[in-house]
């Protein structure tokens, strides 16, 4: 099995697909820390809004417009898997004119060493940010080794139509088997407010910027 469907999961595409300055904790794994202060903030009813553009360095050069979508997320409820309560993640990619609504789930769950994404078949929690997070961290996906991760920046601010956040950069990078025999790198980049949780990702194809989700609203407690 290659790397490429724990890539996408993780995105959510983007998801994961999931901060600012730098300090720690998450929150416990029931989502009951302080509010405003976990790096994604779980709890039931909280909703986040992007902006989603595909494709950005691509299209232009083939004289064709982006494609973009109104994409969301939405924390619907909490269940128990294996003893241990995660938080379920209800994304939306909306309609357009040209392409069909998509609806997926995500899950989710936060403790005091990381945020976790749960993926794979059979399932396991994946971490997609280590706490606190310091410049130079790394690990590595514990199914997919050449799947590897990087805290690449902290107090990083970034500008997305919803505002000027200070972020924590987690990069995420594994090498994509080509026909032949060749290879391409794969990379993505998430930005992440503390209090807010995902600002901004890209991923990157071989140094191309082929998807991008910019945070336009959020609503948390």
């Amino acid at each position: 099995m290659k790397a490429t469907n724990t890539t996408l999961i993780t995105l959510g595409l983007m998801l994961a697909l999931i901060v600012a300055g730098c300090g720690g904790g998450g929150g416990d794994s029931n989502g009951d820390g302080p509010p405003n202060t976990s790096y994604l903030p779980m709890q039931v009813g909280n909703s986040w809004q992007y902006v989603m553009t595909l494709a950005p360095d691509i299209t232009p050069t083939q004289n064709q417009p982006n494609q973009i979508f109104d994409y969301h997320e939405t924390v619907t409820g909490i269940a128990g898997l294996d003893g241990t309560d995660y938080f379920l993640f209800r994304s939306v990619r909306e309609q357009t004119d040209e392409h069909p609504e998509r609806v997926w789930q995500q899950i989710r769950r936060a403790t005091d060493e990381a945020i976790y994404a749960r993926v794979g078949d059979p399932a396991y929690d994946l971490p997609v940010l280590t706490l606190p997070p310091r410049p130079g961290d790394t690990w590595t996906d514990p199914v997919f080794p050449e799947v590897t991760f990087e805290i690449t920046a902290v107090n990083e601010e970034v500008t997305v139509p919803a505002g000027t956040f200070t972020c924590v950069r987690v990069e995420q990078e594994y090498e994509r088997e080509l026909e032949g025999g060749d290879s391409v790198s794969e990379r993505t980049r998430t930005w992440f407010a503390r209090g807010v949780g995902q600002v901004k990702q890209e991923t990157l194809d071989g140094g191309v910027l082929t998807a991008m989700i910019e945070l336009t609203d959020y609503s948390v407690q």
